[in-house]
């Protein structure tokens, strides 16, 4: 009461700001100690009132509610009558004082307002504490998704839809299956550490919530475009001169006005969304359609005949939604995604490549999702939920390229099996055709339930999670071979054990309780603990004969892993003043990292392997008795031109020390936030996060005091360095012990400092800087191999010691907004080596790369980019019709992001720019 009083006895109604939508539409009464709460609500806005016989009535409004958050509304009833009632709008406290969960939330609203919104990774640039590995400007990098890294962790991130996983099953597991629409869903919620205890991760998860329909009728569509003539050019005669550095004189000569360029051809999307009920306060419906196209071209990256290589991509998204109030405590809907994905010409991990070294990449996802809410009474609630997600990941071996590749006479017209690939180690440079392709279907079952108890001073959860993970995993190659060259002179050849085949399965299984207890009205503490574990099993499979290795059988191998890990979270927030605006977060919480199929991929007895056999130029026939050189001279390695074989790391040849741990992330961090005047909310936190357990493996079969030093010169650097050759006695030997290794161990210490401004006379902000480094293992995966052990340990990852960014919408004059988003931040780290190959010494193990400074010791420039976008806003009819026009990469700036790191004649050659500066208009109609 006005007195400062608790009451308890208020009856409390909810009501949806947006009409009635899944559990608007709810009342409470508050207990002794003046609480009430409303759980599982929709994302969204809402109105609170309060009454009680003696009091007037007091309601307030426009209170927005997040997924994973909790909205504080206090209500203060004066004494009076009832029917007087007293409204209070936009006071509620910005704060979650009841959670140290790190989050930033985007509502559909602002991401349309943003001129950064196409694709989840790039509207990742608003929050301080997160650095994406590509560079986008205006869409250019939204059809194949960036590597995110948060407080130094790049493997714990994960993908979710409505809190259900829908990461990928491969590798690692902490990427995306879905190329998640931004478009397609109501809010997007990015959580970047502090987890409670029902989740298994703690890096950057992703969590789409779906987009629900309310008792009203809306929808709306969207359309944004550009061209080529809509483009600026940012490459001036010094940077082009750099970009041309690696072309080979043949290209050169047949395009003697070459000049590199970054063209963007055309790229829009367009879209369209309606909702609205089938029966009012009962059933609801929700759909969605996007699309979206590009054409463009690779700088740097050119064909033999001076050509381009297009870089160009295809995607749509149809989604929908049915949402059930069954009764009164029941809720039952239904979320369906179809999506359909392809990148023309995807490109291997060199610096360049020929189109024909590219891949027609598409993938064909749908998920189905089923969610179910009771509440069983005022003080518990049930939640049962269950996804499946499916998706086909094809790259097969192209239909172009350059035929000169083939190894028969009747493949010459247009051929593709048959094809050599080819991989340039001086210019970088992935030559006629991939040495391999793919065929990746796999399937994810995701089921959790729980039961919430809530009590005056308690709010218990409790519950279990189940995620089986189906892989099937198909390689195959046009001639299993790689020619390697330097310089276009022979080196070596890579052969490879294609077709081989896989199913690799694991069941990943989650138990957890967790509490938000409040013995004080200022004090909130998290505690919780959560038992994980993990069990993986092989099919039994069969290897099929090849020209290089023969035709074997394994039999089914199962409990790896077979783990079991036990994983606490705690986290306290203290309430200064008791009422919402200053609060202190601390928070110690231990994960398991992520490991998807790698564990099984290592001891994989058929999964994608290859050697290394030398083959010199036709020059080098007489000192090596015509064994492992080009007989024949014609550059194209024929199976008898081979030398011996390096050996096949085959998965067999792998096993695990008795006792292996699953990988795991302890994470400790301190935060102050406070409230200021005009929607205005200050934090500044710290966080430290150490990456434990992690995977080394030892060749046993090759003990380190086998290795002969020597010092030798690099014939293409100049550069003498030492490296370390096998006793040739033990050449193809390998028996690879794998095991948690402490040296791998990594440790990230880092501050960040933010000021959020909710929207509010007419403006808003997002914005700060964050500090950090990272410091991990950098050497030779083999800890056997003493090659560049002496800088073994430095910066890793996308380390960023400085970042700033800032995002904001301003209203201007005749109902035209204006938006933008800057960021800044230090350049990545570079690793300097040098290649050792045949041209210098005839090493056992074949080419050796060698580490000649700490990585870090030379960064990429600090990049810089500006995106402004200008919308004006029509009403007519009952529409809203927001014509816009975004500028991206306003200052045209030309920063390098990626160039070649290993010494020699193509040293500092750049492989990637920053694109120009891009104009994109369009359209936005909602009704």
């Amino acid at each position: 009461d006005s007195s400062g009083a608790v009451l308890p006895g208020v009856t409390v109604t909810l009501s949806s700001a947006q009409g009635g939508t899944l559990g608007g539409s709810r009342e409470a009464t508050s207990d002794e100690r003046g609480n009430y709460q409303f759980v599982r609500l929709v994302p969204g806005t809402y109105h609170v009132r309060g009454q009680m016989q003696g009091f007037r009535t007091v309601e307030q409004r426009n209170i927005v509610v997040n997924a994973d958050a909790t909205a504080r509304a206090d209500l203060t009833l004066p004494i009076g009558q009832l029917e007087e009632g007293v409204v209070v709008s936009g006071e509620a406290p910005l704060l979650d004082t009841t959670s140290a969960l790190k989050q930033t939330v985007l509502s559909q609203e602002t991401l349309q307002a943003l001129p950064n919104r196409i694709d989840v990774w790039s509207i990742t640039r608003v929050i301080p504490s997160v650095v994406a590995s590509k560079v986008d400007v205006g869409g250019s990098e939204s059809f194949q998704q960036s590597g995110i890294t948060v407080h130094g962790t790049s493997n714990e991130n994960g993908y979710y839809i409505d809190g259900m996983n829908v990461s990928s099953t491969q590798s690692s597991g902490s990427i995306a299956t879905f190329y998640l629409d931004p478009y397609a869903f109501e809010e997007a919620n990015f959580r970047a550490g502090n987890a409670p205890a029902e989740a298994s991760t703690g890096g950057l998860v992703f969590n789409m919530i779906s987009r629900t329909g309310t008792n009203q009728f809306h929808g709306g569509t969207v359309f944004n475009g550009t061209n080529r003539k809509l483009g600026f050019d940012n490459v001036d005669s010094a940077l082009a001169a750099q970009l041309l550095r690696n072309v080979p004189a043949s290209v050169k000569a047949a395009r003697p006005d070459l000049k590199p360029t970054a063209d963007i051809r055309y790229l829009f999307d367009y879209g369209a969304w309606l909702a609205g009920p089938i029966q009012r306060d009962k059933l609801w419906w929700s759909t969605s359609f996007h699309h979206s196209q590009i054409l463009q071209y690779l700088v740097g990256s050119y064909n033999p005949d001076g050509t381009s290589v297009p870089d160009d991509n295809m995607l749509w998204n149809f989604s929908n939604k049915l949402s059930w109030q069954m009764n009164q405590n029941n809720q039952l809907s239904h979320f369906y995604i179809l999506q359909y994905k392809k990148n023309g010409h995807r490109t291997s991990n060199a610096a360049f490549s020929e189109t024909g070294a590219t891949t027609a990449n598409t993938k064909y996802p749908q998920l189905h999702q089923v969610k179910w809410t009771s509440t069983r009474s005022a003080r518990m609630v049930y939640d049962v939920s269950g996804s499946v997600n499916r998706v086909d990941d094809y790259q097969p071996w192209p239909k172009e390229g350059d035929t000169s590749g083939c190894t028969s006479s009747e493949n010459k017209d247009g051929c593709t099996n048959g094809l050599i690939a080819g991989f340039d180690q001086v210019t970088n440079t992935a030559l006629r055709v991939l040495p391999t392709y793919r065929d990746l279907p796999n399937t994810r079952v995701f089921l959790q339930g729980s039961v919430s108890y809530f009590t005056t001073q308690h709010d218990l959860k409790a519950g279990y999670q189940f995620d089986y993970a189906w892989n099937e995993v198909l390689y195959f190659s046009s001639s299993g071979m790689r020619a390697v060259y330097r310089s276009g002179v022979p080196d070596s050849v890579n052969t490879y054990n294609t077709p081989a085949r896989s199913i690799p399965e694991n069941i990943q299984q989650g138990l957890y309780i967790q509490d938000k207890w409040r013995p004080g009205r200022k004090l909130t503490i998290n505690a919780g603990a959560r038992l994980d574990t993990n069990y993986g099993w092989h099919r039994a499979m069969c290897q099929e004969a090849t020209p290089f290795v023969d035709a074997r059988c394994f039999d089914k191998f199962s409990g790896v892993p077979d783990w079991k890990s036990v994983n606490p979270r705690f986290s306290a927030v203290y309430d200064i003043a008791g009422d919402g605006r200053t609060a202190l977060k601390f928070a110690a919480n231990r994960y398991v990292i992520p490991v998807g199929s790698s564990v099984l991929d290592r001891i994989n007895p058929i999964f994608l392997a290859s050697d290394t056999r030398p083959w010199r130029a036709q020059s080098a026939c007489a000192s090596v008795n015509n064994i492992g050189c080009d007989l024949n001279g014609d550059l194209l390695p024929q199976i008898n031109e081979l030398g011996p074989s390096s050996g096949f790391g085959f998965g067999n040849l792998n096993r695990y020390e008795e006792g292996y741990k699953w990988p795991w992330a302890r994470e400790f961090s301190a935060e102050i936030q406070r409230q200021l005047p005009l929607n205005m909310v200050v934090s500044a936190g710290y966080t430290r996060r150490q990456k434990l357990g992690n995977f080394g493996s030892r060749n046993v079969a090759v003990p380190e005091d086998t290795y002969r030093q020597l010092n030798v010169t690099e014939v293409n650097s100049g550069r003498t360095v030492t490296v370390y050759n096998q006793d040739p006695a033990l050449r193809g030997r390998q028996d690879f012990v794998w095991t948690n290794r402490s040296e791998l161990d990594s440790t990230y210490n880092g501050a960040d400092i933010t000021l959020d401004k909710r929207m509010s006379n007419g403006w808003m902000m997002t914005g700060g800087i964050s500090i950090g480094e990272n410091v991990g293992w950098v050497g030779n995966t083999d800890l056997n191999n003493p090659n560049s052990k002496e800088f073994s340990r430095g910066i890793i990852g996308n380390d960023t010691p400085f970042s700033f960014r800032l995002s904001g919408l301003y209203d201007l004059p005749f109902a035209i907004q204006m938006s933008g988003t800057f960021q800044h931040q230090k350049g990545y780290p570079e690793l300097t080596q040098v290649s050792v190959g045949n041209n210098t010494i005839a090493l056992t193990q074949g080419t050796t790369n060698i580490i000649v400074e700490p990585r870090g010791t030379n960064r990429l420039p600090n990049l810089n980019q500006l995106d402004m976008s200008f919308r004006k806003v029509f009403r007519a009819g009952g529409k809203v019709y927001q014509p816009r026009l975004d500028i991206y990469n306003l200052m045209n700036s030309a920063t390098v992001i990626s160039r070649v790191t290993t010494l020699g004649a193509s040293y500092g050659a750049v492989s990637n720019i920053q694109r120009g500066a891009l104009v994109k208009v369009g359209m936005h109609v909602d009704f």
